[in-house]
């Protein structure tokens, strides 16, 4: 069984990039391989635009994407990212801002 995520990260305009992940999204696996390997912007702008995300290990190990995948959602706020959530049955959202990440249950 799967424990589905949404990973996001807000742009300098406000606007919000997200992808989805599918597997091992529970926050003791998930917030520890963020905060130790994603702190940069760029580098987590550059996670969420790689695709959907099949699962996430900790760097150095690269993340494993979905050969297909739908397009990284773009979103006007972080006040989408549940709406978002429900849509993708996912549980759990990370979110970058104000420089450091944070959980919400879904």
């Amino acid at each position: 069984m799967s424990t589905r995520a949404v990973i996001a990260l807000k742009l300098p305009d406000e606007s919000v990039v997200a992808t989805y992940l599918h597997f091992d999204g529970y926050p003791d696996h998930v917030m520890p391989i963020l905060e130790g390997g994603y702190l940069d912007p760029d580098e987590a702008l550059e996670l969420i635009e790689g695709g959907e995300l099949r699962s996430l290990s900790p760097r150095p190990a690269n993340p494993e994407y979905f050969a297909t995948s739908r397009p990284t959602e773009r979103l006007q706020s972080a006040g989408e990212l549940p709406c978002l959530a429900r849509y993708l049955n996912a549980e759990h959202i990370y979110y970058y801002g104000e420089e450091r990440w944070t959980y919400q249950k879904v």
